[in-house]
């Protein structure tokens, strides 16, 4: 049994953060993710409204909607999101309030390599266990 891809948003503001996040994802995961990035959060909300998203890896300040607030959109559309954020300010007022509404991580702006790919195996290895429990539970069910 394959593990099926994790659909895998990338929201930033700034272009040069979403070409870089989605540079360092596929050269680390490869098959392993379905990459979708944006740098309108309109276009997001619209993509994340019509389409199944496993992992959210958004800016947490953009004009117009905050992360957030896409925290609860995602969230509102699949309870199962898992939200990680990235950052250029460390406050805890900030983290805390986002751990309250569901963000499962933070990462500091600028982005190391290294973090964010440690961050994302956790969330391929959560899906795949999750995936092989419902598999061996209950048969043989379609995921994705």
């Amino acid at each position: 049994m394959a593990n099926r891809k994790l659909t895998t948003v990338i929201l930033d503001d700034d272009p040069g953060i979403v070409r870089l996040v989605k540079t360092i994802l596929r050269g680390t995961f490869g098959e392993e993710l379905a990459l979708h990035d944006f740098t309108d959060v309109h276009e997001a909300q619209q993509w994340i409204s019509s389409n199944c998203c496993d992992l959210l890896i958004s800016d947490i300040e953009m004009p117009d909607i905050n992360g957030m607030d896409m925290l609860v959109f995602a969230k509102h559309r699949n309870a199962w999101t898992q939200v990680v954020f990235l950052t250029g300010h460390s406050n805890w007022m900030l983290v805390t309030e986002a751990v309250e509404k569901g963000a499962s991580d933070f990462l500091l702006k600028p982005i190391k390599r290294e973090a964010l790919c440690s961050i994302v195996q956790q969330h391929i290895d959560r899906a795949a266990r999750w995936q092989s429990a419902l598999f061996s539970k209950h048969g043989s069910i379609s995921v994705g």
